[in-house]
């Protein structure tokens, strides 16, 4: 079976999810001449101090230098990155780039 012969039941999107509140957007990143959302979970956004500014640029800039190198473990889907062990995940798919703690995937 195929992925198109599954019946899509329910979706949840990156914007209800940031209108919710489980995510925080906090810019878009720039890829050749695609505009990709970033988001961190509320969870990592509150509790790791990412309010400032400074800090996230640092965080999102070694989580897009981590992404340029290959992982064996890559598909044509997504991309999950251990930025920190047991502390801090990066996951690049379609939707964007989402930075969080392992306990919120």
């Amino acid at each position: 079976m195929k992925n198109t012969d599954w019946e899509i039941v329910s979706t949840y999107t990156m914007e209800q999810a940031v209108s919710d509140g489980i995510l925080v957007k906090v810019g878009w990143c720039i890829s050749g001449k695609a505009k990709t959302p970033v988001v961190f979970t509320s969870n990592l956004f509150y509790s790791g101090g990412y309010q400032d500014a400074d800090l996230r640029l640092k965080l999102i800039t070694r989580g897009l230098e981590s992404l340029q190198k290959p992982d064996k473990e890559d598909d044509d889907y997504r991309k999950l990155r251990v930025l920190e062990k047991n502390e801090i995940w990066l996951i690049e798919d379609p939707t964007g780039l989402t930075f969080m703690r392992p306990e919120d995937y």
